[in-house]
């Protein structure tokens, strides 16, 4: 059920991205202004891994960034990103804090990068016995396009990639999703 509802949520957030993508093309368009503070957040699906892993597992993922902006092309801040999954009363959570920049190629173009360094944590827990996790050094990379919807409102079609190493092992997610973000 609950992967019927992902892929169904995914479906419709591509098809909106894909409609308003379309109509804003067919509107003379005004650059997107980058200033000052800015925020992204968004959610979407995730396929959680692991070294020791025999397969991938997917579930809901999501992110949420924020900070100053330096230049049209240069933006700071801090992102984290999350992955969990709950099935029969136990859960997994796999997070990631990360210093963040994200970069633009283009002053007036909305594709960028991202890349971050921070902590990661893993946790596990089942009901009536307990939880336990475990924090390590997370590494962010990604990419994704802001598509103006305002002057500095856009919808975020973006992939991210985190992973992180601690002394139990290691894990990494690769998150597909949508998101708003305000400069």
């Amino acid at each position: 059920m609950k992967g019927t509802l992902i892929r169904t949520c995914l479906a419709l957030a591509a098809i909106t991205a894909c409609l308003v993508g379309g109509a804003l093309a067919q509107q003379p368009r005004q650059p997107l202004l980058r200033h000052g503070f800015w925020f992204s957040g968004g959610l979407g699906y995730g396929s959680l891994g692991c070294q020791d892993c025999d397969g991938r597992t997917g579930a809901l993922s999501g992110n949420i960034s924020l900070g100053g902006t330096l230049s049209q092309k240069l933006l700071l801040g801090v992102s984290t990103n999350g992955w969990t999954k709950s099935d029969s009363g136990s859960s997994l959570t796999v997070a990631a804090l990360t210093a963040a920049v994200r970069f633009y190629p283009s002053t007036t173009g909305g594709f960028f990068l991202t890349g971050g360094l921070g902590l990661g944590t893993v946790s596990a827990g089942i009901s009536g016995f307990g939880s336990a996790s475990q924090t390590g050094g997370a590494l962010l990379l990604g990419l994704g396009y802001d598509i103006p919807i305002g002057r500095s409102v856009s919808l975020t079609p973006y992939w991210n990639g985190y992973a992180l190493s601690y002394s139990g092992g290691d894990a990494n997610v690769g998150q597909l999703g949508l998101g708003i973000t305000v400069h």
